[in-house]
Protein backbone atom coordinates (compact mmCIF):
# COMPACT_ATOMS: atom_id res chain seq x y z
CA UNK A 1 0.00 0.00 0.00
CA UNK A 2 2.98 2.60 0.57
CA UNK A 3 3.46 2.59 -3.36
CA UNK A 4 -0.01 3.49 -3.65
CA UNK A 5 0.37 6.12 -0.49
CA UNK A 6 3.73 7.03 -2.21
CA UNK A 7 2.43 7.88 -6.00
CA UNK A 8 -0.20 10.32 -4.27
CA UNK A 9 1.94 12.23 -2.18
CA UNK A 10 4.05 12.61 -5.46
CA UNK A 11 0.94 13.55 -7.80
CA UNK A 12 -0.75 16.02 -5.11
CA UNK A 13 3.04 17.71 -4.22
CA UNK A 14 3.97 18.27 -8.08
CA UNK A 15 0.58 19.90 -9.00
CA UNK A 16 0.87 22.11 -6.26
CA UNK A 17 4.74 22.93 -6.96
CA UNK A 18 4.11 23.26 -10.28
CA UNK A 19 0.56 24.26 -10.56
CA UNK A 20 0.04 22.01 -13.61
CA UNK A 21 -2.44 19.00 -14.01
CA UNK A 22 -0.68 17.75 -17.03
CA UNK A 23 -1.34 13.73 -17.23
CA UNK A 24 2.61 13.39 -18.36
CA UNK A 25 4.20 15.59 -15.41
CA UNK A 26 1.93 13.69 -13.08
CA UNK A 27 2.81 10.41 -14.53
CA UNK A 28 6.29 11.02 -14.18
CA UNK A 29 6.27 12.31 -10.78
CA UNK A 30 4.51 9.08 -9.65
CA UNK A 31 6.87 6.75 -11.39
CA UNK A 32 9.88 9.01 -9.37
CA UNK A 33 7.59 8.50 -6.39
CA UNK A 34 8.47 4.49 -6.65
CA UNK A 35 11.91 4.71 -7.83
CA UNK A 36 13.27 5.10 -3.76
CA UNK A 37 12.09 1.45 -3.22
CA UNK A 38 13.35 -0.17 -6.13
CA UNK A 39 16.33 -1.41 -3.40
CA UNK A 40 14.29 -3.87 -2.12
CA UNK A 41 13.11 -6.69 -4.39
CA UNK A 42 9.46 -7.22 -2.34
CA UNK A 43 8.20 -3.95 -3.41
CA UNK A 44 6.50 -3.45 -6.47
CA UNK A 45 8.65 -2.04 -8.95
CA UNK A 46 11.05 -4.00 -7.19
CA UNK A 47 9.68 -7.21 -8.65
CA UNK A 48 9.32 -5.35 -11.88
CA UNK A 49 12.73 -4.60 -12.55
CA UNK A 50 14.29 -7.65 -10.61
CA UNK A 51 17.22 -8.04 -11.23
CA UNK A 52 18.57 -4.27 -10.68
CA UNK A 53 16.55 -4.26 -7.44
CA UNK A 54 18.45 -7.86 -6.75
CA UNK A 55 21.62 -5.87 -7.60
CA UNK A 56 20.67 -3.23 -5.65
CA UNK A 57 19.56 -5.09 -2.57
CA UNK A 58 22.55 -6.88 -2.13
CA UNK A 59 24.99 -4.13 -1.52
CA UNK A 60 23.16 -1.63 -0.03
CA UNK A 61 20.86 -1.54 3.23
CA UNK A 62 16.98 -0.70 2.64
CA UNK A 63 15.95 3.06 2.51
CA UNK A 64 19.82 4.27 2.30
CA UNK A 65 21.25 5.24 -1.25
CA UNK A 66 17.98 5.02 -3.87
CA UNK A 67 16.07 7.39 -0.34
CA UNK A 68 18.89 9.73 -0.75
CA UNK A 69 19.23 13.42 -2.34
CA UNK A 70 22.44 11.85 -3.55
CA UNK A 71 19.90 10.24 -5.99
CA UNK A 72 17.35 12.96 -6.04
CA UNK A 73 20.36 14.65 -7.61
CA UNK A 74 21.41 12.34 -10.51
CA UNK A 75 18.05 11.92 -11.36
CA UNK A 76 17.38 15.59 -11.83
CA UNK A 77 20.62 15.77 -13.97
CA UNK A 78 19.33 12.68 -16.59
CA UNK A 79 15.65 13.80 -16.73
CA UNK A 80 16.34 17.45 -17.13
CA UNK A 81 19.23 16.75 -19.88
CA UNK A 82 16.53 14.65 -21.71
CA UNK A 83 13.51 17.34 -21.30
CA UNK A 84 15.87 19.98 -22.15
CA UNK A 85 16.69 17.94 -25.55
CA UNK A 86 12.69 17.35 -25.78
CA UNK A 87 12.05 20.79 -25.31
CA UNK A 88 10.45 19.85 -22.15
CA UNK A 89 12.30 21.09 -19.40
CA UNK A 90 9.35 21.74 -16.86
CA UNK A 91 7.34 18.77 -17.81
CA UNK A 92 10.93 16.46 -16.90
CA UNK A 93 10.94 18.18 -13.68
CA UNK A 94 8.48 16.09 -12.23
CA UNK A 95 10.19 12.85 -12.64
CA UNK A 96 12.67 13.96 -9.54
CA UNK A 97 10.23 15.95 -7.70
CA UNK A 98 8.33 13.21 -7.07
CA UNK A 99 11.36 10.99 -5.69
CA UNK A 100 12.15 13.78 -3.64
CA UNK A 101 8.47 14.16 -1.97
CA UNK A 102 8.59 9.72 -1.84
CA UNK A 103 11.87 10.50 -0.04
CA UNK A 104 11.05 13.04 2.28
CA UNK A 105 7.40 11.09 3.31
CA UNK A 106 9.21 7.97 4.77
CA UNK A 107 11.43 10.17 6.89
CA UNK A 108 8.02 10.59 8.49
CA UNK A 109 8.09 6.56 9.55
CA UNK A 110 9.28 4.66 12.17
CA UNK A 111 12.80 3.79 10.18
CA UNK A 112 13.37 7.01 8.45
CA UNK A 113 15.66 7.12 5.64
CA UNK A 114 19.42 7.78 5.21
CA UNK A 115 18.66 11.38 3.16
CA UNK A 116 21.86 12.67 3.36
CA UNK A 117 23.75 9.13 2.34
CA UNK A 118 26.68 8.38 2.62
CA UNK A 119 26.47 9.86 5.79
CA UNK A 120 25.02 7.63 7.74
CA UNK A 121 22.48 9.44 10.00
CA UNK A 122 19.08 8.09 9.64
CA UNK A 123 16.81 11.46 9.28
CA UNK A 124 13.35 11.19 10.91
CA UNK A 125 11.07 14.11 11.13
CA UNK A 126 8.90 12.70 14.27
CA UNK A 127 11.02 12.63 17.60
CA UNK A 128 8.60 10.50 19.37
CA UNK A 129 8.68 7.01 17.36
CA UNK A 130 5.42 6.15 18.43
CA UNK A 131 3.87 9.27 16.32
CA UNK A 132 5.53 7.93 13.54
CA UNK A 133 3.89 6.36 10.90
CA UNK A 134 3.85 2.51 10.43
CA UNK A 135 3.90 1.04 6.93
CA UNK A 136 0.47 -0.63 6.23
CA UNK A 137 -1.06 0.65 9.65
CA UNK A 138 -3.97 2.61 10.31
CA UNK A 139 -2.33 5.91 10.09
CA UNK A 140 -0.93 5.09 6.48
CA UNK A 141 -4.85 5.16 5.40
CA UNK A 142 -5.36 8.30 7.30
CA UNK A 143 -2.49 9.66 5.09
CA UNK A 144 -3.54 8.18 1.39
CA UNK A 145 -6.64 9.23 2.40
CA UNK A 146 -5.49 13.30 3.01
CA UNK A 147 -2.79 12.78 0.13
CA UNK A 148 -6.24 11.97 -2.21
CA UNK A 149 -8.18 14.48 -1.17
CA UNK A 150 -4.97 17.16 -1.74
CA UNK A 151 -4.42 15.50 -5.01
CA UNK A 152 -7.99 16.39 -6.11
CA UNK A 153 -7.99 20.20 -4.54
CA UNK A 154 -4.74 20.42 -6.62
CA UNK A 155 -5.76 19.36 -9.76
CA UNK A 156 -9.05 21.49 -9.33
CA UNK A 157 -6.59 24.64 -8.49
CA UNK A 158 -4.57 24.17 -11.31
CA UNK A 159 -7.11 23.99 -13.93
CA UNK A 160 -9.93 26.19 -12.55
CA UNK A 161 -11.77 23.65 -12.13
CA UNK A 162 -11.68 22.05 -15.62
CA UNK A 163 -9.61 19.20 -14.64
CA UNK A 164 -11.48 16.38 -17.55
CA UNK A 165 -11.02 19.33 -19.85
CA UNK A 166 -7.46 20.17 -18.65
CA UNK A 167 -6.46 16.44 -19.01
CA UNK A 168 -8.18 15.82 -22.72
CA UNK A 169 -6.31 18.74 -24.19
CA UNK A 170 -2.72 18.28 -22.97
CA UNK A 171 -2.94 14.60 -24.56
CA UNK A 172 -3.84 15.78 -27.62
CA UNK A 173 -7.81 15.08 -28.22
CA UNK A 174 -9.04 16.87 -30.63
CA UNK A 175 -12.24 16.60 -28.52
CA UNK A 176 -10.54 18.51 -26.45
CA UNK A 177 -8.83 21.12 -28.67
CA UNK A 178 -12.15 21.41 -29.98
CA UNK A 179 -13.98 22.23 -26.68
CA UNK A 180 -11.56 24.68 -26.04
CA UNK A 181 -11.28 26.77 -28.93
CA UNK A 182 -15.47 26.80 -29.26
CA UNK A 183 -15.11 28.30 -25.17
CA UNK A 184 -12.73 30.85 -25.41
CA UNK A 185 -11.96 31.77 -28.76
CA UNK A 186 -14.43 34.68 -28.43
CA UNK A 187 -12.31 35.88 -25.34
CA UNK A 188 -8.95 34.84 -25.63
CA UNK A 189 -5.96 33.27 -28.13
CA UNK A 190 -6.06 30.19 -27.82
CA UNK A 191 -2.36 28.50 -28.98
CA UNK A 192 -1.75 25.02 -30.29
CA UNK A 193 1.57 22.57 -29.82
CA UNK A 194 1.98 20.59 -32.58
CA UNK A 195 3.85 18.02 -33.51
CA UNK A 196 3.55 16.91 -36.98
CA UNK A 197 5.30 16.88 -40.62
CA UNK A 198 4.45 19.56 -43.83
CA UNK A 199 2.56 16.96 -45.97
CA UNK A 200 4.58 18.41 -48.75
CA UNK A 201 8.29 16.96 -47.63
CA UNK A 202 7.42 14.81 -44.26
CA UNK A 203 9.75 17.99 -42.96
CA UNK A 204 8.91 18.46 -39.53
CA UNK A 205 6.49 21.06 -38.34
CA UNK A 206 6.75 20.98 -34.94
CA UNK A 207 6.03 24.30 -33.15
CA UNK A 208 3.44 26.94 -31.49
CA UNK A 209 0.82 27.92 -33.33
CA UNK A 210 -2.43 30.32 -33.08
CA UNK A 211 -5.57 28.47 -33.80
CA UNK A 212 -7.15 30.88 -36.33
CA UNK A 213 -10.15 28.68 -36.63
CA UNK A 214 -11.87 25.17 -36.70
CA UNK A 215 -13.39 23.17 -39.16
CA UNK A 216 -14.89 19.77 -38.33
CA UNK A 217 -11.95 17.83 -36.37
CA UNK A 218 -9.36 20.47 -38.24
CA UNK A 219 -7.80 23.51 -37.76
CA UNK A 220 -6.23 26.28 -39.56
CA UNK A 221 -3.56 27.37 -37.36
CA UNK A 222 -0.70 30.24 -38.08
CA UNK A 223 2.41 30.72 -36.85
CA UNK A 224 2.83 34.48 -38.12
CA UNK A 225 4.12 33.56 -41.03
CA UNK A 226 1.30 31.86 -43.20
CA UNK A 227 -1.95 29.79 -42.29
CA UNK A 228 -2.10 26.27 -42.61
CA UNK A 229 -4.57 23.68 -42.37
CA UNK A 230 -4.60 20.42 -40.22
CA UNK A 231 -5.17 17.00 -42.50
CA UNK A 232 -3.90 19.09 -45.61
CA UNK A 233 -0.71 21.16 -45.43
CA UNK A 234 0.32 20.31 -41.61
CA UNK A 235 -0.40 16.39 -40.36
CA UNK A 236 -0.31 16.77 -36.95
CA UNK A 237 0.70 13.77 -34.74
CA UNK A 238 0.07 15.25 -31.71
CA UNK A 239 -2.27 18.49 -31.45
CA UNK A 240 -3.01 20.33 -27.79
CA UNK A 241 -4.17 23.57 -26.77
CA UNK A 242 -4.12 25.96 -24.24
CA UNK A 243 -5.61 29.72 -23.91
CA UNK A 244 -3.45 32.88 -24.14
CA UNK A 245 -3.83 35.86 -23.72
CA UNK A 246 -7.18 38.01 -23.43
CA UNK A 247 -8.49 39.15 -26.87
CA UNK A 248 -11.35 40.71 -28.34
CA UNK A 249 -13.14 39.19 -31.43
CA UNK A 250 -15.84 40.65 -33.58
CA UNK A 251 -17.15 40.10 -36.55
CA UNK A 252 -18.18 42.39 -39.11
CA UNK A 253 -20.69 41.28 -41.85
CA UNK A 254 -20.74 43.44 -45.11
CA UNK A 255 -22.60 43.08 -48.54
CA UNK A 256 -21.82 44.02 -52.05
CA UNK A 257 -24.71 44.55 -54.69
CA UNK A 258 -22.29 45.64 -57.25
CA UNK A 259 -20.82 47.89 -55.57
CA UNK A 260 -16.45 48.62 -54.88
CA UNK A 261 -15.19 46.53 -52.48
CA UNK A 262 -12.64 48.20 -51.11
CA UNK A 263 -14.77 51.16 -49.26
CA UNK A 264 -16.34 48.92 -46.94
CA UNK A 265 -13.19 47.48 -45.90
CA UNK A 266 -11.28 50.45 -45.42
CA UNK A 267 -14.07 51.50 -43.07
CA UNK A 268 -13.81 48.52 -41.03
CA UNK A 269 -10.14 48.66 -41.26
CA UNK A 270 -9.97 52.24 -39.84
CA UNK A 271 -12.74 50.99 -37.00
CA UNK A 272 -9.94 48.98 -35.07
CA UNK A 273 -6.64 50.08 -35.97
CA UNK A 274 -4.03 47.44 -35.24
CA UNK A 275 -6.05 44.71 -35.18
CA UNK A 276 -5.23 41.42 -36.88
CA UNK A 277 -8.17 40.82 -39.83
CA UNK A 278 -9.39 37.87 -41.62
CA UNK A 279 -11.84 38.08 -44.41
CA UNK A 280 -13.97 35.10 -45.34
CA UNK A 281 -16.50 35.00 -47.83
CA UNK A 282 -17.31 34.60 -51.79
CA UNK A 283 -17.63 37.88 -54.26
CA UNK A 284 -18.47 37.99 -58.29
CA UNK A 285 -16.38 40.51 -59.41
CA UNK A 286 -15.71 42.53 -62.83
CA UNK A 287 -12.23 42.32 -63.38
CA UNK A 288 -10.91 38.88 -62.17
CA UNK A 289 -7.68 39.12 -64.66
CA UNK A 290 -6.34 41.38 -62.24
CA UNK A 291 -6.54 39.74 -59.43
CA UNK A 292 -3.40 37.73 -58.54
CA UNK A 293 -3.86 34.81 -56.37
CA UNK A 294 -0.49 33.81 -54.52
CA UNK A 295 0.37 30.60 -53.57
CA UNK A 296 3.30 29.71 -50.98
CA UNK A 297 4.51 26.48 -50.56
CA UNK A 298 3.06 24.63 -47.09
CA UNK A 299 0.52 27.70 -46.81
CA UNK A 300 -3.37 27.28 -47.06
CA UNK A 301 -4.76 28.91 -50.38
CA UNK A 302 -6.55 31.74 -48.44
CA UNK A 303 -7.98 33.48 -51.84
CA UNK A 304 -9.27 31.32 -54.50
CA UNK A 305 -10.38 32.36 -58.03
CA UNK A 306 -12.96 30.61 -60.17
CA UNK A 307 -14.22 32.46 -63.38
CA UNK A 308 -15.46 35.42 -61.81
CA UNK A 309 -15.88 34.56 -58.45
CA UNK A 310 -13.21 35.42 -56.06
CA UNK A 311 -13.06 33.27 -52.55
CA UNK A 312 -11.42 34.44 -49.57
CA UNK A 313 -11.34 31.96 -46.26
CA UNK A 314 -9.58 33.76 -43.17
CA UNK A 315 -7.68 35.79 -45.73
CA UNK A 316 -5.29 39.01 -44.64
CA UNK A 317 -7.47 42.46 -44.64
CA UNK A 318 -4.01 44.10 -45.69
CA UNK A 319 -3.62 41.46 -49.04
CA UNK A 320 -7.24 42.18 -49.74
CA UNK A 321 -7.52 45.91 -49.85
CA UNK A 322 -4.88 45.65 -52.65
CA UNK A 323 -5.88 42.51 -54.56
CA UNK A 324 -9.63 44.01 -54.49
CA UNK A 325 -8.96 47.58 -55.46
CA UNK A 326 -10.57 49.11 -58.09
CA UNK A 327 -13.15 46.42 -58.10
CA UNK A 328 -17.04 45.82 -58.33
CA UNK A 329 -18.28 42.95 -56.76
CA UNK A 330 -21.67 40.78 -56.13
CA UNK A 331 -21.85 38.75 -52.92
CA UNK A 332 -20.92 38.66 -49.16
CA UNK A 333 -17.95 38.74 -46.82
CA UNK A 334 -17.10 38.13 -43.39
CA UNK A 335 -14.70 40.02 -40.93
CA UNK A 336 -13.00 39.03 -38.39
CA UNK A 337 -11.73 41.57 -35.85
CA UNK A 338 -9.24 39.95 -33.66
CA UNK A 339 -7.43 42.76 -30.88
CA UNK A 340 -4.71 42.32 -30.03
CA UNK A 341 -2.88 41.14 -32.31
CA UNK A 342 -1.53 37.28 -31.34
CA UNK A 343 1.97 37.13 -30.51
Amino acid sequence: MMSITHACIAAAGTSLILGTANPIALSLAIVGSQLPDIDTTTSAIGQICYPLSHWIEDRFPHRSITHSLLATVGLTVVSVSIGWMLGQVWIAIALPLGHLLACFSDTFTKQGVQLFYPYPAWAVSVSNPRRRLKTGGASELWVLGGAIATLILALYIATGGGITQQFSHTLGMREGAIELYNQKASTHHIWAEVRGVWASDRRRADGRYWIVANEGNEFIVSDGKGFYKTGQQLIAERFSASAGAAATTQSYSLSFNDEEVAPKLQEVAAAVPGALMLVTGQLVIDAPESVQAAIAPNQLQTLGLSGNTVTMVVHPMELALVQLRDQYGVGTLMVRVVSPRPQ
